[in-house]
């Protein structure tokens, strides 16, 4: 078995299944990088937010909500990517002990229960989301702002996580390494 460091997990799938790999990762890979770059947005809204606390000794309204949403939409962005790049918290000490047979049929079941979980997730969000937007709720913080534009990206991240378990599932079917 040859070990791949995570983020090189995707080129070596790519190369291994070709374009067709490529394509469906695409989407994981483009919300996970806006993951990243909404962690650069919450780190310079609370060095900002720092700043004007403790230097101008006037502290900025709305940057605690504020951060708040930006972890639900960090978390949900990067649900697929995590995923993919097998960085979810697993039951080690199972998989570690299940020969390759065993292994194999584990990683499908997880696989299986993962996409399962996904829908629910995509399907509860989604109409979570068309709720509070119909039903024009609003934040009770400073910020004021429609719920449903915060409970937004759990949608695309409910989908990218199913497609990764997707993308899991098959490469346990086909018996190839993570």
């Amino acid at each position: 078995m040859t070990m791949v460091h995570p983020s090189e997990g995707h080129k070596v799938a790519a190369e291994r299944h070709g374009s067709v790999w490529t394509v469906l990762a695409w989407p994981i890979h483009a919300l996970a990088a806006v993951s990243a770059v909404l962690v650069a947005v919450g780190f310079a809204a609370v060095v900002v937010a720092v700043f004007y606390r403790y230097l101008l000794g006037a502290p900025l309204n709305g940057v605690d909500e504020l951060t708040g949403y930006l972890v639900v939409a960090i978390a949900s962005c990067g649900l697929g990517s995590a995923l993919l790049l097998d960085q979810h918290i697993g039951v080690d000490i199972l998989t570690a002990s299940a020969g390759p047979r065993a292994g194999r049929g584990l990683e499908i079941w997880a696989a299986l229960c993962v996409m399962a979980c996904a829908a629910i997730l995509t399907w509860s969000a989604w109409h979570t989301v068309l709720f509070n937007r119909d039903f024009g709720t609003y934040s009770t913080g400073p910020l004021e702002i429609p719920v449903w534009w915060v409970q937004a990206p759990m949608v695309p991240g409910g989908i990218v996580l199913g497609l990764a378990a997707l993308m899991r599932l098959l490469r346990a079917i086909r018996g190839d390494e993570k």
